[in-house]
């Protein structure tokens, strides 16, 4: 039997265009009525989530943690945004094909009850990038008022939970000027620091976590990666309004260029940063230690600005994802959009009061983390839409409870059982990287092929999709 929500004639016929309007859906599907938009907005969304500072610090990582010389940091850094753009700007395009939330879709492979998996990473790792990213945003608040880290904690989460509460209108309208506004900053930046970056540095064989010219780039590739990954899991919660005729080039292209010429750009800015600094004592030394005074004052501007721009999309994916955990305990605890958006914000401002010592090392072990189980997942998603997938389901399939656990889940635990000897980070190393440092983390690349695999010869082999 259907369980498909439905809502309620006339409460959403005023939202389309509405940019002040509170956003009347959430994890059901958007009628034709509501379908607006144009796929050029997909690129100044992306361009304004990763024009902030948490891109330029996954870029510093390259060089600063890992050691490597700026020419290789540089390479491990574009390519690894290359193969993660792929994958967000696939995914991208089933937001208007479907007109669902990306962690309702994956439903499709992974059943109603087993999609709950994914679902709760998602709204942790929604936990964790608020967090992240929320901490630096305070530090610069704190340089630039010279107030204490709590009350700037407080009044950043208190506005970026209220971004994320009117949805999905004003996020693309919010994003779109700080797309602008925050591309002028960093360009200011970027011409400063040209004149103090040194393109020839070495690598630094007594950096933190140097493992060898190999393992090296191999982890900078992979947080590059697993960067872009965070994004995968929310990539079609922002193109489901577009209307259901969108030609998938059309929002293909947008979301892979605004995702790499934004992040491209900010790492490889970080990673020539990070050659100019012996040491910094909070992230935003990376910049303040260099900038002259006028130019760092708009940049502590920017990167709070940038603090919300990447977290309004985080809050709100995240508290999609928790209310596609639709059973009567969940239900009770987040019964509508906007008290999961505020309980992930209460919880995302508890975390960062933990992040904001030790950085560096906790930010690469968390992209690591993500990577993980994002990687497999998307493997499976995309097996299951771009190739395995016959016919179109109908929306009412996707809230279907008979449909209780599907070959998605088990390819997906496969996958990350598989991956575990793998893993390479402070947490925890697995016995394969252990013996061969050299190797860096590839845990993730294996996940991905290992639930491709098994997943598309599960249901080739004509095995039931649920049981």
């Amino acid at each position: 039997m259907s369980t498909e929500p439905t809502q309620a004639p006339g409460t959403d016929s005023g939202y389309r265009d509405q940019v002040l309007q509170v956003e009347p859906h959430a994890i059901d599907p958007i009628p034709a009525s509501l379908r607006h938009g144009r796929p050029h907005q997909v690129f100044s969304l992306w361009v304004g989530a990763n024009v902030e500072f948490a891109t330029l610090t996954t870029g510093a990582l390259a060089v600063g943690l890992f050691g490597l010389g700026f020419r290789q940091a540089a390479a491990a850094l574009i390519l690894g945004n290359l193969l993660g753009s792929l994958i967000l700007g696939g995914l991208t395009t089933l937001g208007p094909r479907l007109g669902l939330p990306q962690l309702i879709q994956s439903r499709a492979a992974f059943g109603f009850y087993g999609n709950f998996v994914p679902a709760a990473l998602n709204f942790v790792a929604g936990v964790g990038w608020f967090a992240v990213n929320t901490v630096l945003g305070v530090f610069a608040l704190v340089w630039l008022l010279h107030i204490g880290f709590v009350p700037a904690l407080l009044l950043i989460a208190l506005l970026q939970v209220l971004f994320a509460v009117y949805g999905y209108n004003f996020i693309h309208s919010f994003e779109r000027w700080m797309a602008v506004l925050l591309t002028l900053v960093f360009l200011a930046v970027t011409v400063v620091a040209l004149g103090h970056v040194h393109l020839g540095a070495p690598a630094n064989l007594k950096a933190p976590l140097w493992s060898g010219a190999g393992g090296s780039f191999i982890l900078s590739l992979g947080v590059a990666f697993s960067y872009v990954l965070g994004w995968v899991a929310f990539a079609s919660d922002y193109t489901r309004y577009l209307p259901a005729d969108t030609a998938p080039r059309r929002v293909f292209w947008p979301a892979f260029w605004g995702l790499n010429l934004s992040c491209i750009w900010l790492e490889l800015l970080g990673a020539g940063l990070a050659t100019t600094l012996k040491s910094v004592q909070v992230p935003t030394d990376v910049v303040t230690g260099l900038l002259p005074y006028w130019l760092a004052v708009p940049t502590m501007i920017a990167i709070v600005l940038g603090t919300m721009t990447a977290n309004v999309l985080n809050i709100y994916s995240g508290s999609l994802s928790v209310l596609a955990i639709d059973v009567g305990l969940v239900r009770a605890v987040f019964p509508k959009r906007w008290v999961a958006v505020l309980i992930l914000g209460v919880l995302g401002t508890a975390l960062s009061m933990i992040g904001r010592t030790g950085y560096y090392n906790r930010y690469s072990d968390f992209l690591l983390l993500l990577a993980y189980w994002i990687a497999p997942w998307s493997a499976i998603v995309i097996a299951h839409f771009f190739l395995g997938q016959k016919r179109e389901q109908g929306t009412g399939a996707f809230y279907d409870r008979k449909a209780a656990t599907g070959p998605g889940l088990w390819a997906w635990a496969i996958a990350v059982a598989v991956s575990v000897p793998f893993f390479n980070q402070a947490l925890y190393q697995g016995f394969i990287a252990k013996a061969d440092p050299g190797l860096g983390d590839i845990s993730y690349y294996v996940s991905f092929v290992v639930a491709f695999v098994v997943y598309t010869l599960w249901r080739n082999a004509g095995r039931p999709a649920t049981r």
